[in-house]
């Protein structure tokens, strides 16, 4: 699926054959293809939401030819929902007051997660958002700040600039690759001469793992290190948005740890594992 990168949308299952609705999200179509059939048809936007809320996952629709096909909804990862099992270990969890750290429930998954993903300690959070957030916040104590960050990562262009509205801290944006990955030269150059009071002050690297905008890609281990050598030259600190880490892991073949072991902060969203 990431070769097809962020155009897939809705993927439907008909036999053996495979049709794939593509969605490109700065045009005014959609072009729904048909393996089997090689019909093509032209959807405008408006009739998208409609035939994206008409047919929901795993139901059937019906094709121009007469011939069904199962829908599965890809538009986010992060629309499915709980089964059965799930919502009975919620009904049935051990809970506590999570503000006198007495949630037992709590406590558990956050020191799972921080021996995961060899920290020292987690925090639970209701959103990847907050996540970062705060894991900024915690490196920059000072207004006027600044992070250097991928130019299409999360954290840059959506997440309302919390890092700006709330903390005070400066983006500074270097180009990412098709690959997710960026200059390291380029990086170089964008952190501030710590002698000019006139400049913000460079105080952290973000990087982003998987890259949703760039389809889904795993950064490279050795591109993390490469990264965190210079981020420690400089007195910096290396930040992962990891909303998607657990992909990454998948497909490096690697615990959470080895991806991470160079970084100083971590966020990842349960709700995308």
């Amino acid at each position: 699926m990431a070769l097809l990168r962020n155009s897939v949308r809705l993927l439907t299952f008909k036999r053996s054959d495979i049709s794939i609705i593509n969605y490109y999200p700065f045009h005014e179509a959609v072009r729904t293809i048909s393996s089997s059939t090689r019909h093509t048809s032209l959807l405008t936007n408006k009739n998208v939401n409609e035939y994206t809320q008409k047919y929901h996952s795993g139901h059937l629709m019906h094709f121009e030819d007469g011939k069904d096909v199962r829908v599965v909804d890809m538009r986010s990862d992060v629309l499915t929902k709980p089964n059965k099992a799930m919502r009975k270990a919620m009904a049935e969890a051990e809970v506590g007051d999570d503000v006198f750290r007495e949630d037992p429930t709590i406590l558990k998954i956050e020191t799972k997660v921080a021996e995961m993903f060899g920290m020292e300690s987690a925090l639970f959070v209701p959103s990847g958002t907050m996540g970062n957030l705060i894991s900024i916040m915690a490196h920059c104590c000072n207004r006027g700040e600044e992070i250097i960050l991928g130019d299409q990562s999360h954290l840059f262009l959506f997440e309302q600039g919390g890092y700006a509205q709330v903390a005070g801290v400066h983006p500074m944006p270097v180009v990412n690759r098709k690959d997710g990955t960026f200059s390291i030269d380029e990086m170089k150059r964008k952190i501030r001469p710590i002698d000019d009071p006139h400049q913000p002050i460079t105080r952290v690297i973000s990087l982003e793992d998987t890259h949703n905008a760039c389809g889904g890609r795993v950064l490279p281990l050795a591109f993390i290190e490469e990264v965190s050598a210079v981020a420690k030259k400089h007195d910096l600190v290396l930040h992962m948005d990891g909303a998607r880490l657990m992909n990454a892991c998948y497909a490096l073949g690697c615990p959470p740890g080895d991806i991470t072991r160079h970084c100083d902060s971590v966020s990842m969203c349960l709700s995308k594992v």
